[in-house]
C-alpha cells in the first residue's frame, strides 16, 4: 500500500527532459559561429549577405533581435554612431606615434609604442624588426581601446624613435615622446 503511493509520487516528481534545439552554424570559413553570434565574429558583413540570401527567414529574425530588443535606447544607439564615426575618420595631422616607458621593476624598463597602426604597418612584423634590431624580446599588446601598442624590453626609448624614422619612413615630425605621470607629449626630433 505504501509501496505503491511512493512509486505514484515517484513517477510524478521525475523530471521531463526537453532536448534543445539544433544549432546552425555559419559555413562562412572565416566565422563558423551560431548565426546569432557572426556579429561578433571576424567577418559580420559577410556573413550577413550570405544569411539574407540563403536563409531570409532566419536573416528576418536575426534583425528582429537587434539592439532595440536589448532595450537600448535610441539615443545610446545615436551616441554610438557619433563615436564610431569619429574613430574611423582620422585624418593625416591625427595620425601620431606616441612612444613612452613605464618601469617594470627596479631597474627594467618597457618602451611602449602607440600608434603605428594608424601608419597601415603590421604590428607584428614591426615588432619582430624591433627585437632583431635591439635585441629584446618585444610584442603586440592588444588593448581596449583600438590602438594596440608595440611592447620592446629595456630603455631603448630613443633608439626607438631612430627606428621608426629611417627603418619605418614615418616622418619626423609625427614621432613624439610621452614624459612624466601626466604623459607630456614633447617631439622626439627638434626641428
Amino acid at each position: 500500500d505504501n509501496r505503491a503511493f511512493q512509486s505514484i509520487m515517484a513517477d510524478e516528481l521525475t523530471p521531463v527532459i526537453k532536448l534543445g534545439q539544433p544549432v546552425q552554424y555559419c559555413p562562412m570559413l572565416e566565422c563558423r559561429l551560431p548565426f546569432e553570434y557572426c556579429k561578433y565574429g571576424p567577418c559580420p558583413g559577410k556573413c550577413d549577405a550570405w544569411v539574407a540570401t540563403n536563409l531570409p527567414d532566419l536573416y528576418a529574425e536575426l534583425k528582429g533581435q537587434g539592439d532595440d530588443a536589448k532595450g537600448e535606447s535610441k539615443k545610446q544607439k545615436s551616441k554610438d554612431r557619433g563615436k564610431a564615426s569619429k574613430k574611423a575618420g582620422k585624418t593625416a595631422s591625427e595620425k601620431q606615434v606616441k612612444i613612452y616607458q613605464f618601469q617594470r621593476s627596479k631597474r627594467k624598463f618597457i618602451t611602449a609604442i602607440i600608434g603605428l597602426d594608424a601608419f597601415g604597418l603590421d604590428l607584428k612584423q614591426s615588432a619582430k624588426k624591433m627585437s632583431k634590431q635591439f635585441a629584446c624580446s618585444s610584442s603586440v599588446v592588444k588593448c581596449t581601446p583600438p590602438p594596440n601598442e608595440i611592447h620592446v624590453q629595456g630603455d631603448v626609448k630613443f633608439d626607438v624613435a631612430d627606428f621608426i624614422l629611417n627603418k619605418l619612413k614615418i616622418p619626423k615630425e609625427l614621432i613624439f615622446f610621452l614624459e612624466g605621470k601626466k604623459k607630456k607629449k614633447t617631439p622626439a626630433f627638434a626641428n
